[in-house]
């Protein structure tokens, strides 16, 4: 689980697996982790406690 962005750190979507994926360029902040290494991201247009979930590598932290 090396190079995980911080619980509540702020990041930036860098890169999607999608080309037209909306949340490229977005920043989110950090809620959790999956089992696999995964890091879940909320936006703020998302309900409270949902998020999407990204490979870290995908992600530039902006804030932690």
């Amino acid at each position: 689980m090396a190079n995980l962005p911080p619980i509540n750190s702020i990041v930036k979507v860098i890169k999607t697996v999608a080309e037209q994926d909306p949340r490229l360029g977005q920043t989110g902040t950090v809620i959790q982790y999956s089992v696999h290494g995964m890091v879940c991201v909320h936006f703020p247009d998302m309900p409270p406690g949902e998020g999407i979930f990204f490979n870290a590598h995908h992600l530039e932290i902006i804030e932690s």
